[in-house]
């Protein structure tokens, strides 16, 4: 409950800081009826404290320069910073232009750099033990050193539905990462999985993406499919040899109102031998909401999640928006120790959340808590997960 009742507490008094400021860009791209023009930016300052990591201090910054008559934008560029006083580093930066040097190339980079001394490890499988008293002993935990940088190009191939696009991306991303002991007795020690110690990994990919939704912020009808192929690449002393598929699927249905019900469902199969850090992973943010991170890793997994989502009111002619949504997610992973059915032993979280948007409907915080029947995890972060 201590951790629960601190992060409510500090962060979000600390949304409301946040702020919006528009500027003019020069036109460039296609054509949009959509009145926001210039850049936005919108600042969340953080600072806390929690049992996991002690005094922490960082912030979340988000510009989005809309351009004119461009949609859905022209960039989007976002970033993020945690660090604390027992050595923890969290770190996120983030870069999409529609446009890439006045073409039709889509572009996105993202970075990520952190060293986390509570990382967690429970073992691979979807049947793995967990217990409150070595949870608490640390038996779960190993220090967890990572770089990741990754670029995507997209290229418009065709059309999708009524109004809907088709896309197709090529994708490169590079992982270095260095699974540490801590020093106590612990699971990652006993076991030391595939990936152990320092590793770097360089994968290509390729894949397509359909999408027709009203929104890519804020949807409230339509559908986006995704389907990828990644393998690794035998250059730069590669450590490991796999490929993975995956497939996304999600859909929106304006109910009645405010009421959207959004629906995701996600699958991910790894093919060869992979380092247990990028095997399919679910029990985070962004799924299974509820469970400790990274509680099941596995060959494969699947994920369901279903939610409803609603604005409740607004104040200042809708300048300030206040909404809630309530969501049920369900998965389960698959190895070599597991059951095989694929309808047997799917693992359940549920929870409630709210929302706040500030100035402009594409800018808006979310936090979320949900429970499992092993414990429950409080969640914030900017948009929705899907």
């Amino acid at each position: 409950m201590k951790f629960v009742l601190i992060l409510l507490f500090i962060l979000f008094p600390a949304v409301l800081t946040g702020q919006v400021i528009p500027s003019e860009t020069e036109p460039e791209g296609g054509f949009s009826t959509d009145p926001r023009v210039g850049s936005y930016y919108q600042v969340f300052p953080l600072a806390g404290y929690t049992s996991d990591w002690g005094l922490f201090g960082g912030g979340f910054i988000q510009r989005i320069n809309y351009g004119v008559h461009v949609f859905p934008f022209l960039s989007n560029a976002k970033a993020d910073v945690i660090f604390s006083t027992n050595g923890t580093l969290l770190s996120s930066a983030e870069y999409e232009r529609i446009r890439t040097f006045g073409s039709s190339i889509r572009s996105r980079i993202e970075f990520i750099g952190e060293r986390q001394l509570r990382g967690h490890y429970f073992g691979i499988g979807n049947e793995t033990v967990y217990s409150d008293e070595r949870y608490e002993d640390g038996f779960f935990y190993y220090e967890n050193r990572e770089i990741y940088i990754s670029y995507q190009a997209r290229r418009k191939v065709g059309e999708f539905g009524n109004r809907g696009m088709l896309d197709s991306f090529l994708k490169t991303s590079f992982s270095n990462v260095n699974g540490v002991v801590r020093g106590e007795e612990s699971l990652f020690e006993e076991e030391q999985p595939g990936g152990f110690g320092e590793n770097r990994v360089l994968k290509v990919g390729i894949g397509l993406v359909a999408d027709s939704r009203d929104s890519e912020f804020m949807p409230t009808r339509g559908l986006r499919y995704q389907a990828g192929f990644n393998t690794t690449v035998p250059v730069f002393s590669n450590d490991f040899s796999y490929s993975d598929l995956s497939l996304e699927m999600r859909h929106f249905f304006h109910l009645f109102g405010n009421v959207v019900l959004a629906h995701k469902f996600e699958a991910e199969h790894i093919i060869g031998d992979a380092p247990f850090w990028d095997y399919a992973v679910i029990g985070t943010q962004l799924g299974l909401r509820g469970y400790h991170l990274h509680r099941f890793r596995g060959n494969s997994s699947l994920l369901n999640i279903v939610e409803l989502r609603t604005w409740l009111f607004s104040m200042f002619d809708e300048k300030i928006r206040f909404g809630a949504q309530a969501f049920w997610d369900s998965g389960r992973v698959f190895s070599n120790l597991d059951n095989s059915s694929v309808f047997s032993d799917w693992n359940h979280t549920y929870g409630v959340g709210g929302a706040l948007s500030l100035f402009n409907p594409d800018f808006f915080v979310r936090g979320d808590v949900g429970f499992s029947n092993e414990t429950y995890r409080v969640y914030f972060g900017a948009g929705y997960i899907f």
